[in-house]
Order: C-alpha cells, then structure tokens, then sequence
C-alpha cells in the first residue's frame, strides 16, 4: 500500500478526535441532538486548526445510516463515501476555482433536487472568502430561503472578506489557534503510534513552529521523521526545520539598540550564508522579543519553556533595555511582520525591516528629551513685546513665550484669544500629546498661517509620526486657536553646502522622482547628496 502522509493518516473522523474545539463540537452535538439542524454554516480560523475536517464530520454526523447521531459510525456506505469524498449527495467546493457566478447558478439548480440517496444534500465550499461579489450575490436568495434538505458549509481563513449579508444568515463557528500542550500532546500521541521515541524538547521546537495549527505542526514531525528516522532528538528538529539560536537573536536586537546599520547587514549575511529561511527567521526573532518582554514584565520564566542555557540569554538580553524600550523594538518589527511573510524578497524584506527598527535610538532620545523637559525649550519673553506677526516664520526654538505667572494655573486650561500665537499651542500639545510634542521639538520651523499651522523637518522620521497623528494636532489646534486649523508638514533635505542645490530639489528631478530612491529614503532615511548625470 502506498504511504499516507501523517496529516491524512490521522485527520480526526469523528467529533472526539477533533482537539482544542471543545466549544464547537458540543455547539454541534447539541443542535443534533435537539433537531435544530440550521440550513448553513460558517467555520472560520487560521489554517489546520479544523475547519474543513469539522464540516466533513458534521456531514457523516447528518447522513449516516443511524443519524442524525451524535457521532458518525465511519462504517456505512454514506460515512465511508464522505470520508473518501465521493458521495453523491455531499460535494466538496474548492472556491479557489468556483469563483464564476455561473457556477454558483449551476448549485443553485442542483439545490432544487431532492438528494439521491443520503437525508441531506450537502455543499462544503472550501475557502470561502475566494468567491466573487457575484458568486456570493448569487447565493444570498437560496441562503435566505433553502429548500429544507439542504445544508451549507463554509470554512475560510479570512472571515472578513465574507460580505455582512451572508454572515447574518449563517450560523458562525471561530476556530481557535491550539495551545501549545495540546499539540505537544497530540504529535507525541502520533510518535508513539508510529513508533518513533522523540524526546519532550524536540516535540515543543515542532509544536511550536507548528504556531497552532494540528496539520503544520504534523507535517513537520513528518519531515523530521523522514531525515532522522526512528529517534528524534532537539538537534536534529534544528538541522530539519533551520531553527534560529538565541545568541544570534541576542545579537540582532543589541544591534537593534545600538542603531548598528552594519552590523545588522553583516548578521543576515551570516544568516544567508548557512541557508536560513528568512520568513521563518523573522517569526523566530519575533517570538525572541516577546521572551524579552515577558522577562521584563515579571512573568513567569516557566511560561518561556526554554532551556537553561536560553534562559540565561534571554535574561541577560532583557536587562539590557527598559520594558518600555522593548515595547518600542517589538512594535518597530511587528509594523513589518505581514511585508516579510507576503513578498517573494524575504532577504531584502528583512534587511529593511531590520534597518527601520534600527531608528529606535534616535527614537529613545526624542523620548528622554520629553521626559527631562528639555526637548521643545524656548526663549521666553513678554507677549507685550511681540507684534502678531511676529513669531510666524520663526525657527521652533526661537519663539517668544509669554511668562508662566501670565498664563492659566489649570493644565486643561487653553488660549482661545483671537491673539493666540504657535508657542500657545506647543505647550497645549505638550500637555496633551507630549510624545507627538517630542517629535515636534526636531523641527527645523514652526509657523502659523492664516488658516493653517507649518511644520519644517529636516528629518523624516520625525516627521513620520506627526503625518499620522494630523487629526489628534488639528484637535489640539482647533482648541487653542478656537477655530479650525490645517497641518501642512514638510521635510527639506539640506546639502554639505548648507541649502539645497536647484537642480536636486527641482520637483522634475528624475532621481528624487524615483520610486526606488523615495523608498529608501522613506525606509532607510537615506539622503540624495548629489546627482549622477
């Protein structure tokens, strides 16, 4: 007989097979039970966590010979033909490739007929969130009003791109993500069936790469069984799956704190040269970050489940930044997480990212700068001194500020005089948005127009963060002016010669027009110095 993979092999077939959905399975066994079979189903949830298998179950559940029952038999004609895909009655859609509305006109027709020989006919329609806006329009009259022997079932991986219509007629099923012990449990089960000895640690390095999917993490035991036969140590899970150490983890995000841009490059170098998967690396050095800030949080060392030599590592690392800092790295690699999954470049993809994270020192210092009050420090002098026309057009750290013992005592308190000027309204932002403040204080110029205030940065990474917080700065404006005002901010780019040449600043500059070079300068905070004609 031909071999099975490990995935088909041990697909649950009944309702007690299925692991970690225990609110699903009694949800369904309850509704058999009660006879309130509902005309459509929708299970959602990441992939391999059940949902396909679950409404194959349910579709033995319904039709076999002594059901509905509670659980399918698995030994009658219609349980066996279900399990092997080929009842009449119950057919199995891939959406993927049934994406025409002519298709879904087709089952619409079959729907009309009575089934052949089970109780119930069945569609199963497999990634559901591929199916057109047609496809699903097509759909909605026969989910509103179906024949009373027909029964639908959905799973997708992406519920949100199922319209609201078709939801709000469906019974919805979320599958969860199976925890670790769960599938530690269930591989080690599968081991021992197989015969296979695999020690404990070599079981977690699997169900974790696994990320909560029973099908992943089987095949990858799988796999690791074919390279290391009938005994499976950690060291030869790591050989198979690449896996990542903790030095090396360690190392990328010290570099990280240093804002080292070549010692970042020369660590995925070393990464490229042993033939690491860069998709997996990044999910690795992720799951490192959070040891860090469970570390640093106080939590648990037991919830980490890593070896005492990794704990070592992982504490010495952790102690090494604030848990704020952390938070800060966490979020600056999370923002590229789905890029360095999605692109068909993963070694540039990490390289950038890791670059981008490499900002968080000169992120730290705007931060210390807010907290020690010294970011945003102007001259102070009487407003009496001053025409309004005064501090427009004035560098940030060259505006007047009237005296404290002139203003409000209360924090909440905000000009709102015709008279108020844009020092009125740094110190409002720094009482209200004292980070956005911070990242205020590196600019190059601040002033007010008639209608609008004009931010000038000559660096834009600082600017970043204020371009997407215009609506909390236009709050802060419009109660401080006491009548709406725009925020228009922009970024200048200063040469060695201290202004910046016509001829790169012209807006028809064919290298400062590029699409490359803006996204590098975008990512890397690269600067254009001179152009190559």
């Amino acid at each position: 007989m031909a071999y099975q993979a490990l995935a088909r092999k041990y697909r649950p077939q009944t309702f007690a097979d299925i692991i970690g959905q225990q609110t699903l399975v009694r949800t369904l066994q309850n509704a058999i039970e009660q006879q309130r079979i509902h005309h459509a189903y929708l299970f959602s949830g990441v992939r391999g966590v059940g949902k396909t298998t679950s409404a194959r179950i349910l579709a033995k559940a319904l039709n076999c010979i002594k059901g509905p029952t509670l659980e399918p038999c698995n030994e009658c004609t219609m349980c066996r033909e279900i399990t092997e895909g080929i009842d009449m009655d119950v057919r199995e859609i891939d959406a993927a490739t049934y994406t025409g509305v002519d298709n879904i006109r087709e089952l619409r027709e079959v729907t009309q007929f009575q089934p052949a020989r089970d109780r119930y006919r069945i569609f199963i329609i497999d990634e559901a969130h591929m199916l057109s806006v047609q496809s699903w329009n097509a759909l909605l009259k026969i989910l509103e009003e179906p024949p009373p022997h027909v029964v639908f079932m959905f799973a997708t991986t992406e519920i949100h791109k199922v319209p609201q219509t078709i939801i709000s007629r469906v019974q919805k099923f979320l599958l969860r993500k199976i925890t670790l012990d769960e599938l530690i449990a269930q591989i080690g089960t599968i081991a021992k069936q197989e015969g296979i000895e695999a020690d404990r640690e070599a079981l977690e390095i699997i169900a974790r790469r696994g990320e909560g999917s029973v099908r992943d993490s089987i095949s990858l035991l799988d796999q690791v069984i074919a390279f290391g036969g009938r005994n499976i140590t950690a060291t030869e899970v790591a050989t198979v799956l690449g896996l990542s150490e903790t030095a090396f983890f360690a190392r990328i995000v010290k570099l990280i704190g240093e804002g080292d841009h070549s010692g970042i490059l020369e660590a995925v170098e070393e990464a490229a040269s042993t033939g690491r998967d860069f998709k997996m690396l990044y999910r690795d050095l992720l799951n490192f970050v959070r040891n860090l800030l469970l570390i640093a949080g106080g939590a648990n060392e037991a919830v980490l489940a890593a070896s005492p030599e990794d704990l070592v590592t992982i504490r010495t690392t952790a102690g090494q930044f604030s848990y704020t800092e952390l938070l800060r790295i966490a979020n600056l690699l999370l923002r590229d997480d789905e890029i360095v999954n999605d692109t068909e470049h993963q070694r540039l993809a990490v390289e950038i990212a890791l670059l981008k994270a490499a900002t968080f020192p000169r992120l730290r210092a705007v931060e210390e700068a807010v907290g020690s009050g010294v970011a945003g420090e102007v001259a102070r002098a009487p407003k009496t001194s001053r025409s309004p026309q005064s501090s427009q057009g004035r560098d940030a750290g060259e505006v007047a500020r009237a005296p404290k013992a002139a203003r409000e005592a209360d924090a909440g308190e905000v000009a709102r005089a015709p008279g108020a000027d844009i020092q009125d309204f740094v110190d409002q932002l720094k009482k209200a948005r004292p980070l956005l403040a911070g990242y205020l204080a590196g600019a190059k110029s601040l002033r007010k127009e008639e209608k609008r205030l004009v931010f000038i940065f000559d660096d834009p990474h600082l600017a970043e963060p204020l371009t997407d917080a215009k609506a909390s700065l236009e709050q802060v404006a419009a109660e401080v002016f006491g009548t709406p005002m725009g925020i228009l901010i922009e970024t200048s780019t200063p040469s060695q010669g201290g202004g910046r040449r016509a001829e790169d600043s012209a807006p028809g500059s064919p290298m400062r027009d590029d699409p490359v070079v803006k996204a590098f300068a975008k990512h890397l905070g690269g600067e254009i110095v001179k152009e190559k004609r």
